[in-house]
């Protein structure tokens, strides 16, 4: 990225400064920039604007000489991490998460909020009518028709760090973020976890999760309570664990043994086999078992995508806020 004007190589600067590479920050830039925006004080504070909204910076730490540059964070953020990750590393991943938010709410139809979320037992008597399991769709269905709009991130900058649940309120309102890539089964317990968080009051408008890792064996009370939530809506035990006995199972024995059990129980099978791999430790068998059961089913991500796009008013937001969802949505990290 070679810029002439001063101010804009400034601006760019500050960017930088906070963790975007110069290809990120070009590819987010809306088709119609110019640099030369910011020759006047006028369009400084313009291009500003649009950059910290686009970026999740505070615009007045941008236009304004020699102030550092502020990620503009959820409120109250609480991360929830293991020690070996660093606050400040999931920064921009939290930053961007706002961002997307900000436009997503433009164009997701405002409910009247909830003062009430049914527990964990009584949602999964309502999830189960008419069905043999609880799957990511049900859970994600039941978000939106709430009022709680569910975002998959993953257009990061490269060496940015990002955690795999983000809970909090904006404009009133409250919002999940998922990072999650495995195609298939991962999402489950992740959102039905940060659902926890929400049901359970752990987010505010003054307080927000960060998850980096969401751990079955986390040591957080706030945690523990979210996992209870989680596991009792997906299987009636908020301390289930899947451990059959004897000798670990292979792929072919474990995917028809999850089927089975899952029908049994009204349990989604890609559950009860990653269950079974955080008891057992026993991956191999576990991702290639998920990946026979769902074999040629849409992505979890290709759910939600679809998804939060048909729950959106699209015509409500602006060109430029269009197509910087739309680069979300499909892109990939870089």
């Amino acid at each position: 990225m070679t810029v002439a004007n001063p101010h804009m190589k400034r601006l760019y600067g500050k960017l930088q400064t906070v963790g975007y590479n110069p290809k990120y920050i070009e590819s987010l830039l809306p088709d119609w920039w110019d640099d030369e925006i910011a020759e006047t004080p006028a369009g400084l504070q313009q291009a500003s604007l649009i950059l910290g909204q686009t970026f999740g910076i505070r615009a007045e730490t941008l236009w304004t000489e020699g102030a550092e540059p502020a990620l503009n964070l959820p409120q109250g953020i609480r991360f929830k991490h293991r020690n070996n990750i660093e606050t400040d590393e999931l920064s921009v991943a939290c930053a961007m998460a706002r961002s997307l938010a900000r436009i997503v709410l433009k164009a997701f139809p405002a409910k009247p909020q909830s003062d009430f979320y049914p527990d964990a037992s009584e949602l999964r008597k309502q999830l189960l009518t008419g069905k043999k399991w609880i799957t990511f769709q049900d859970i994600l269905t039941h978000c939106l028709d709430l009022g709680i709009p569910v975002i998959h991130l993953q257009y990061l900058p490269k060496k940015a760090k990002k955690m795999e649940g983000l809970a909090f309120e904006q404009s009133g309102r409250p919002v999940i973020v998922l990072t999650q890539n495995h195609p298939h089964g991962y999402t489950l317990f992740d959102l039905a976890h940060e659902l926890g968080h929400i049901t359970l009051g752990h987010v505010t408008a003054e307080h927000s999760i960060v998850d980096q890792k969401i751990d079955a064996e986390a040591d957080d009370e706030d945690e523990r309570a979210a996992n209870r939530f989680a596991l009792e809506l997906l299987t009636g035990d908020p301390e289930c664990k899947i451990v059959p006995t004897g000798r670990n199972l292979n792929r072919d024995e474990l995917a028809t043994a999850a089927i089975h059990y899952g029908e049994k129980n009204q349990i989604d099978p890609l559950h009860i086999v990653l269950n079974y791999a955080y008891s057992k430790n026993h991956w191999g068998a576990a991702n290639a078992a998920i990946n026979q059961i769902a074999k040629n089913a849409p992505t979890d991500q290709e759910i939600l995508r679809t998804a939060l796009l048909q729950s959106l008013e699209i015509d409500d937001l602006n060109e430029n806020d269009y197509i910087l969802l739309q680069t979300h949505l499909k892109g990939k990290a870089d």
